[in-house]
């Protein structure tokens, strides 16, 4: 376990990740956490994964060029998507990894930046197993590496001290925007969005999957939860996790 976490006694742990390091580099603890020791095991194998991954230094102009193929890549949702998704961010110095879930530690994801805060790391899990909560999850986190500071950690759906609302709702803007905006909205809104063929239209005239625009109006309670349900593709984690 101690060869796990890189350390040399539990007492480095504590001091990791609920005392004072974690806390004084990234703004987070885990102190007042239910499942400390599992969200821990979680985020490290997150740090190992990524140490296998030789990436180029992080652009943020390198990462706004690639968010429209990234939108395209979502709206077409092909097989080797998480993939593609992966291989476009590497590109621009940003690593994405897929973390098996864990007892305890029901974690949708995590936006940080590690080896000594110049690399951004996206850690996602296959919690959930729905295009359009993918897509929406991936884009906030890509929001929060654009938007947000080096210093800031976000544990989307996790119990820890440091949670920043504002900045949660910042990224969630960010992601309706690159997913299906608020304008794209309001035009599916005026139209019979209840038919299975205007919301088709609209995801091919938007450049979006129909799961983003019905996962939006269940979202909004306009459509009921198995309207539209044939629009949604199931992810098969098996080949993207490890």
């Amino acid at each position: 376990m101690l060869e796990y976490f890189g350390i040399s006694s539990h007492h480095s742990w504590a001091k990791v990740y609920l005392h004072t390091e974690l806390k004084a580099s990234f703004r987070v603890s885990l102190a007042h956490s239910k499942t400390p020791y599992a969200l821990s095991a979680w985020l490290r194998r997150g740090d190992l994964q990524a140490r296998d991954m030789a990436a180029p230094e992080y652009s943020d102009k390198a990462l706004k060029a690639i968010l429209p193929k990234l939108r395209e890549i979502m709206a077409a949702h092909p097989a080797d998507f998480f993939e593609q998704a992966r291989v476009l961010c590497l590109q621009a110095g940003v690593k994405v990894v897929c973390t098996p879930c864990l007892p305890k530690a029901p974690i949708n994801g995590v936006a940080r930046w590690i080896e000594n805060n110049t690399t951004p790391l996206i850690q996602l899990s296959p919690r959930y197993k729905r295009n359009d909560i993918f897509w929406f999850s991936f884009f906030h986190e890509l929001g929060h590496i654009l938007l947000c500071g080096k210093k800031d950690v976000f544990l989307e759906n996790a119990d820890y001290t440091g949670a920043d609302l504002e900045k949660e709702k910042e990224a969630d803007g960010f992601a309706v925007r690159w997913t299906f905006s608020e304008k794209e909205e309001t035009e599916v809104m005026a139209a019979d969005f209840r038919s299975e063929e205007v919301i088709l239209h609209y995801a091919r005239r938007f450049g979006t999957h129909p799961a983003m625009i019905v996962g939006r109006l269940q979202h909004r309670g306009v459509l009921g939860h198995s309207e539209g349900a044939g629009f949604r593709v199931r992810i098969d984690w098996g080949g993207h996790c490890g």
